[in-house]
């Protein structure tokens, strides 16, 4: 049971976090646009091993610069809110992934080169180092989640379905804008000897 924990969890890890590394082909051709560009929806492709790809025109998104790309020029508070979070997430998930690698590997090697009764540090070691494997991985879940939900809504805009939000507000008074509506007073009330 611990070999088949100490080989499938960094194969796993190797390919949550590295996605591109499992893509079969890389295409890099960028098209001159002419005139006001025309938003393009971004296809979604989902395999077993690479999970979601995203490609517009046949030609792959990969990197978050992509999608910044795509996302940016639209200036909708939520688009750029969901792809910022898609990103922080995939920094995460890297760090603690690498953090838990580097703990999982530290203690297993211990544990296989030191004698029993000195082996509770890298027991420790071993067991931190997965559950922060499995931390990165939630992290990664996280990302994926957030980025798909960002090109659903720029998808939405391509088709016309969507309408920019506004920006988000600088504090929380600019919500409260009593004076302006009624100034106080409550609904007009209709006089029944008028009729």
């Amino acid at each position: 049971m611990k070999f088949l924990f100490a080989v499938i969890t960094p194969l796993i890890f190797a390919m949550t976090l590295c996605p591109e590394f499992l893509s079969a082909q890389e295409k890099a051709s960028d098209s001159a646009q002419s005139g006001e560009p025309k938003l393009k929806p971004v296809e979604v492709d989902y395999s077993t091993l690479g999970g979601l790809q995203y490609s517009i025109d046949g030609r792959l998104l990969e990197r978050y610069e992509d999608f910044e790309n795509l996302v940016f020029p639209l200036r909708d508070f939520e688009s750029e809110r969901l792809l910022k979070r898609s990103e922080t997430s995939n920094i995460n998930s890297k760090i603690f992934g690498w953090v838990g690698f580097a703990g999982f590997a530290t203690g297993v090697v211990g544990l296989l080169t030191s004698p029993s009764n000195q082996q509770s540090p890298f027991w420790v070691s071993a067991i931190g180092g997965g559950v922060l494997i499995d931390i990165g991985g939630l992290f990664q879940s996280e990302a994926q989640t957030t980025k798909f939900n960002c090109v659903k809504r720029y998808n939405r805009f391509a088709r016309g379905e969507e309408q920019v939000l506004p920006q988000e507000p600088a504090d929380e008074k600019s919500l409260l804008n009593f004076g302006s509506v009624n100034q106080g007073k409550g609904p007009k009330k209709e006089n029944p000897k008028t009729k």
